[in-house]
């Protein structure tokens, strides 16, 4: 095995470690960093007014609007296209002079209690005329012969160029941040995403001194160059691999682990990178998810993806920032309106902070101010309750987005079936059925006592799991806990093959099965051309009676693409696909099972993928009695339309049950602006008391009507209207 293969090895164990530790109990956030949680944040970014293309920015009126909107952070650019400080080996702006634009925020919002974090240029793209000109040894060198760096525009001003982490802007990047960290108020900071061949294109080779002397001494190797790159042979492309490999390990251990000790040997602040999308936090290098205190995220998405997106960080303790809204092309405008207002109480709900992407805008756009300053306010003046609040423990609804090619579906009418659509789908069916629901990194799945805090563990079509992980599942089911596993989950190996049995077949008590004869002919009969099961249906077995209402045990329910499977001794089939003409039982559909002291409950279809695409409320409906099935009963009820997305959080003696409203294209559009959003009304709200415990006080986020009873077991409550947001919040002793 190569030596990097081996230091990646090492290093994802240590994370793993790390992980646990930081995890064991998830209560136990760092109360250091809590802030970070209900963190109210503008992002001023200098790659864009009022950074360039002239400068024309001033402190001191971004701190009086920070002031009004009710923002207590301020994410501020100490690079761009160019610095924005002194004292650095990087160009400033032509316009800048002697001006140092973080002093001068610093000084401008601090008496008004807000805190600044610096934004580190962290290999990102530089100023054209400072690559090519004042300092050209940063660049990235495209060619043997000194060649330019890769150029490109970057919304407005100069153009950009390329760097390389092998030559003295590495010297100068780390002399750069332990300036910044030394000698300057600051309350943390952040790096851009750590990638160490950032924006590099073609084959992502670089032809500096430093590149081509260090991988010659690390592995006895040239590196190969052609100008076209389909001269390359296959051995000079397996060169090119291993200078990657050389190149990224030289990166995460010789900068950025070394990055963490130079910070914190000045300041205890936490660092925060970009990972963009919560993908990445399972996909990038363990080292980093190990080394940072919390994440951000760019993507923006539909309120759903948010929901899910930020629990993902959260159920292993880790704090994120999403962004607000998102980089459009108008930043001296700011229209957005009710659509920014509920991104930020979605994120207060499941634990995130928010982050407004451009507020440049605001400056000019004043009377759109409100859908920030409200939120914000309402986050401000209960920041105290909001501050360290988890999410309740309900469904675990495992994250997963890989998707093999021989495990994936195409449907010309219902989209993609794989693990993705799947795992959306069941939480989201779960979320707008008022179902307590958490959305878990994979990462949770080698923790025990992180796991063990979910009474159910739901794996909708998840193609593969490891070893170490399907253990930790079957001891956490034998322990006491339920699964529900869906479709394929389990069906193939870590190299991407098809398994002629589920990894979990002692779990799920079922086997694929290969139909032949009739069962064969009916199976090709039923097909439909759009793909999945043309008149196949779900039908409660004779057998399943007594684990479904009276209403579901007449009904018809969709099916969808499915695996034919035979059960197992211990296996009772409690739905069965039918066909629709004389609803004749084909084929196993749900299949529930005991192991040790856990319930399990299979089911062949992937009903998440449909429920993804179109959201037929049956589905939502089988899905949620499945999980009633499964689990114990949930933490709280409540009789509302689907629009109003609920969230239970606890702390220690406190629960709050937050409620959003989103109605519209919120649910089918990302990005979509709203400028009128209807009440939700008629509110009925029933919390269990915990056992054990009784009610101190009762109170709401939102001044509103409502009529409230309390006894020992719950706490009813019915709000005649709620708007935007509103929260009941339960004190016990």
């Amino acid at each position: 095995m190569h030596i990097y293969i081996r230091l990646f090895c090492i290093v994802s164990f240590v994370f793993l470690q790390t992980i646990r530790a930081r995890s064991a109990v998830i209560s136990e956030d760092d109360k250091r960093y809590d802030w970070i949680q209900t963190a109210r944040i503008f992002l001023m970014d200098a790659y864009q007014p009022p950074f360039a293309p002239e400068l024309e920015y001033n402190a001191d009126d971004f701190a009086e609007l920070m002031a009004e909107m009710n923002v207590n952070v301020i994410r501020f650019g100490t690079m761009g296209k160019y610095a924005t400080i002194q004292g650095i080996r990087f160009s400033v702006h032509p316009d800048q002079g002697d001006r140092d634009l973080l002093q001068e925020t610093i000084d401008a919002c601090k008496p008004k209690g807000i805190k600044v974090i610096p934004y580190i240029s962290t290999g990102h793209k530089l100023a054209w005329s400072m690559v090519t000109g004042e300092y050209p040894g940063y660049a990235r060198q495209t060619t043997p012969y000194g060649g330019l760096p890769d150029r490109s525009h970057m919304y407005v001003g100069e153009d950009h160029g390329t760097v390389c982490w092998m030559g003295p802007y590495r010297k100068a990047y780390f002399d750069y941040v332990e300036h910044v960290v030394r000698d300057y108020d600051i309350d943390a900071v952040y790096f851009d995403a750590w990638f160490p061949r950032y924006f590099w294109g073609g084959n992502r080779v670089c032809y500096c001194e430093g590149c081509r002397n260090g991988f010659r001494k690390a592995t006895g190797l040239e590196l190969p160059y052609h100008e076209n790159d389909d001269d390359y042979t296959a051995i000079e492309l397996e060169t090119i691999r291993k200078y990657h490999e050389w190149y990224d390990e030289e990166f995460m251990s010789d900068v950025m682990l070394k990055i963490r000790e130079l910070i914190k040997s000045y300041k205890d602040v936490p660092l925060i990178s970009n990972i963009n999308n919560p993908q990445r936090m399972a996909s990038q290098d363990p080292r980093i998810n190990s080394a940072m205190d919390a994440f951000l995220y760019e993507r923006g998405h539909s309120i759903l993806e948010r929901a899910e997106g930020v629990g993902v960080p959260r159920s292993v303790g880790l704090h994120v920032w999403p962004y607000i809204g998102t980089y459009h092309n108008w930043p001296r405008l700011a229209f957005q309106a009710l659509n920014y207002q509920q991104e930020i109480f979605i994120n207060l709900m499941f634990g995130g902070g928010s982050i407004v992407a451009q507020p440049t805008g605001y400056i000019y756009h004043a009377e759109n101010r409100k859908y920030v300053s409200y939120p914000f306010g309402i986050i401000e003046k209960n920041e105290k309750i909001y501050k360290g609040l988890q999410n309740y423990p309900g469904v675990a609804v495992l994250f997963e987005y890989k998707s093999l090619d021989n495990h994936v579906k195409r449907s010309s009418q219902h989209g993609m079936i794989n693990a993705r659509s799947a795992s959306l789908g069941a939480f989201a069916a779960c979320l707008y059925n008022h179902v307590q629901v958490s959305s878990i990194s994979e990462f949770v799945l080698d923790n025990p006592a992180l796991l063990n805090k979910y009474p159910l563990l739901y794996l909708a079509n998840v193609p593969v799991l490891s070893d170490e992980r399907v253990n930790n599942i079957k001891e956490y089911v034998r322990n006491g806990g339920s699964l529900i596993a869906t479709y394929n989950t389990t069906m193939f190996d870590d190299e991407g093959n098809s398994l002629s049995r589920f990894k979990m077949e002692d779990l799920l008590r079922v086997r694929p099965l290969n139909p032949k004869g009739e069962l064969a002919d009916i199976i090709e009969s039923y097909r439909a051309m759009v793909g999945g099961p043309n008149d196949l249906y779900m039908k409660v077995s004779e057998n399943g009676k007594g684990y479904f209402n009276s209403e579901a045990r007449e009904r018809l329910y969709p099916n969808f693409y499915y695996e034919p499977v035979e059960v197992l001794d211990g296996g009772k089939v409690i739905m069965d696909i039918v066909t629709g003409y004389n609803e004749r039982p084909v084929l196993p559909g749900i299949v529930i099972s005991e192991y040790g002291k856990g319930k399990v409950i299979y089911c062949s279809s992937t009903l998440e993928s449909l429920y993804n695409s179109e959201g037929p409320d049956l589905v939502g409906e089988l899905i949620k009695q499945i999980v009633e099935i499964s689990s114990t009963s949930s933490p709280y009820s409540i009789e509302a339309p689907e629009s109003l997305i609920s969230n239970l959080a606890y702390k220690e003696n406190t629960l709050v049950l937050h409620m959003t409203n989103c109605t519209g294209n919120k649910f089918e559009k990302p990005w979509r602006n709203e400028y009128y959003m209807a009440p939700v009304d008629n509110v009925k709200l029933k919390i269990d008391i915990p056992v054990g415990r009784k009610v101190k006080n009762v109170s709401t986020i939102v001044d509103s009507e409502y009529k409230m009873q309390i006894s020992e077991e719950y706490v009813e409550l019915f709000f005649p209207s709620i708007d935007a947001y509103q929260a009941v919040v339960i004190e016990l002793n």
